[in-house]
């Protein structure tokens, strides 16, 4: 899965080009970011309202996983610039060279060459002049207050599967048929992967029969804690998952929008698997604050985005005011016919399917405590309290 997805030269993303779409209406899948800029911009809405309760003054590093084409990193961008920061750098880990092309060409005014000798593989300035580094590796950022934030990264990574037989579990492989095709087999018993992967947990449960997971996305996760327990910060992950109770295997892939076999045409197609929200908790909740998995369209309607929809229609139906959005290049998309039908998808299919998923260092438990928890994750009482006083 690794290498169909993430090779340099026959991967997934590695392949990407303008000929070869991955994104939007015309590739294999769309985002909540590539579907309106509403999302983008709530998420910029809550980097900087979460900042500014961590108490943090001066410099502060806003880095993305995963960025795609950048259009959820332009629209926080964008929010940003309406508070006038002036403190914030931003770093971007990629691994497709490809997308640092097309990520630099979206963002940036100018095309810059790949550096040597330095941690970034490429740095620029953002049209909205802030400074912009690409890296390979999130051990390459720089120390220091960092935000992160990731958009359908997690489900990238390659993940175990293990079926249960009797009482013996057994890992799922690929293998390849006599005739040369790829299959899938599994174990003719424990291993390596079944002793050291599967908790006690799953295994006394009596009932489950299949379990999936993500080494490496624990890897990440780790990596995101241990910065910011250290050098303070926070992050926020979407993507479609479940806080550990299903029961089922995941692992599937895409092309066209259709549903394909995942087999089929590795480094072509789109492979992907559900995030488990309950096992990376299980491996970071002893020295960060974890808040969610909740339901994405929960978390953005905590964030006000209804309220925000509303009011962007109505500035869109004076023609001066249309003109004036369309000249600071924000929200073009807004005024697209499809707007009401991208915003019901956000909230609504998506809505429920993709969850929101944060860390804090546990050095703001009392703020954090006394406020109810970061915006968008509030009980349902507090939401509401919270909303009748605004």
């Amino acid at each position: 899965m690794k290498t169909s997805v993430s090779a340099p030269v026959v991967g997934y993303y590695g392949q990407f080009s303008r000929d070869q779409k991955v994104f939007g209406e015309k590739g294999d899948f769309i985002t909540s970011p590539e579907l309106t800029q509403l999302f983008g911009e709530m998420i910029g809405v809550w980097v900087f309202h979460e900042l500014a309760n961590t108490g943090h003054k001066g410099s502060w590093q806003l880095v993305e996983l995963g960025p795609g084409r950048a259009q959820l990193m332009n629209d926080v961008l964008n929010a940003l610039a309406k508070f006038n920061d002036n403190d914030v750098s931003v770093h971007l880990v990629e691994m497709s060279d490809a997308l640092i092309d097309e990520q630099e060409n979206f963002l940036c005014i100018y095309n810059s060459e790949n550096t040597k000798g330095t941690p970034h593989v490429r740095k620029n300035k953002t049209r909205t002049g802030v400074n912009i580094y690409w890296y390979k590796s999130i051990d390459d950022i720089p120390d220091g207050f960092t935000v992160f934030i990731a958009n359908e990264f997690l489900d990238a990574l390659p993940v175990h599967q293990f079926k249960k037989t009797g009482d013996l579990w057994k890992e799922v492989y690929v293998n390849l048929t006599k005739e040369g095709d790829l299959r899938f087999m599994t174990s003719k018993g424990e291993n390596l992967h079944t002793k050291g992967l599967i908790p006690a947990a799953i295994r006394n449960e009596n009932s489950r029969l299949t379990w999936e997971c993500s080494p490496e996305s624990g890897t990440v996760v780790n990596q995101i804690v241990d910065r910011i327990t250290t050098f303070g910060g926070f992050s926020l992950l979407v993507d479609y998952g479940h806080d550990g109770s299903r029961n089922t295997h995941s692992f599937r892939a895409y092309k066209n929008h259709e549903q394909v076999d995942p087999l089929s045409n590795p480094g072509v197609v789109d492979l992907t698997a559900d995030v488990d929200f309950g096992y990376l908790t299980t491996l970071v909740e002893d020295r960060a604050l974890v808040y969610g998995p909740i339901e994405q369209r929960v978390f953005l309607t905590q964030l006000g985005i209804e309220h925000r929809l509303r009011r962007l229609l109505q500035i869109c139906k004076n023609r001066e005011e249309q003109e004036q959005l369309i000249s600071e290049h924000i929200f073009q998309i807004l005024l697209n016919p499809f707007i009401l039908e991208s915003y019901n998808m956000l909230i609504g299919d998506m809505g429920t399917k993709f969850k929101a998923w944060a860390l804090f260092p546990k050095t703001l438990k009392f703020i954090l405590d006394q406020r109810g928890g970061p915006v968008g994750f509030l009980s349902k009482e507090k939401a509401e309290k919270k909303a009748n006083d605004e």
